[in-house]
């Protein structure tokens, strides 16, 4: 279970810590308002912080379960959101919907893997 807990773990942070950076960079900004319909100054004010603080939570969760969950409950909705609305009528996109699959099934299983590494240590 840890392993997986740290190979999960080490994969989302790879997502979520060069996600704002490359919203803050404008590099994905494009992508962003065309998938999500929501405007730049949302995905730089609230997107990027969010994910960067749930990714720093997923690291210190590796030694402290609970922060793992809290780090794993923000980037799931996270995830969600990016799912629904990339799959919407007029911004469909393939590759949005499956990256986020893929990025939100990580983030589930942390966040189940830390449930259960907090109960069978308690």
């Amino acid at each position: 279970m840890t392993i997986a807990v740290w190979i999960l773990t080490v994969l989302l942070v790879a997502e979520f810590v060069m996600a704002p950076i490359n919203l803050w960079t404008g590099r994905t900004m494009p992508m962003f308002t065309t998938f999500t319909g929501y405007p730049p100054s949302l995905a730089t004010r609230v997107f990027a912080p969010v994910k960067l603080l749930g990714a720093v939570l997923a690291t210190v969760g590796l030694f402290a379960p609970a922060a793992g969950v809290v780090g794993a409950a923000i980037l799931t909705p996270v995830c969600a959101l990016y799912l629904v609305r990339p799959a919407a009528p007029g911004r469909r996109s393939g590759a949005g919907v499956g990256a986020f699959l893929l990025f939100g099934s990580w983030a589930v299983a942390v966040l189940v893997l830390d449930v259960l590494r907090m109960s069978s240590a308690g």
